[in-house]
């Protein structure tokens, strides 16, 4: 059976974003996997993922299924798909 990452949601974000370090910090506390993409270092990435996304903002955060990336959002939407306060 080949590995698969089914379920594991994508951060793409920035080091210094406190969105982007609050995202992290509550996957983790509900031990939920995630990657994080640090795109500081790229202007031209960072402006890439805004167009293929179609977001704006930092973080932008995808779930991933089969062989696709599902955006959720950014930090306030990842909130609302788990119906979490922020002040966990």
């Amino acid at each position: 059976m080949a590995p698969t990452c089914e379920g594991v949601f994508i951060i793409y974000g920035i080091t210094d974003c406190p969105a982007c370090l609050r995202a992290q910090a509550d996957l983790m506390q509900h031990d939920i996997e995630y990657a994080f993409v640090e795109t500081d270092f790229s202007k031209k990435y960072r402006e890439f993922l805004k167009k293929k996304f179609n977001w704006s903002t930092f973080p932008i955060i995808v779930k991933l299924s089969g062989d696709e990336e599902t955006l959720i959002g950014g930090y306030d939407d990842l909130l609302k798909l788990f119906g979490w306060s922020g002040k966990i």
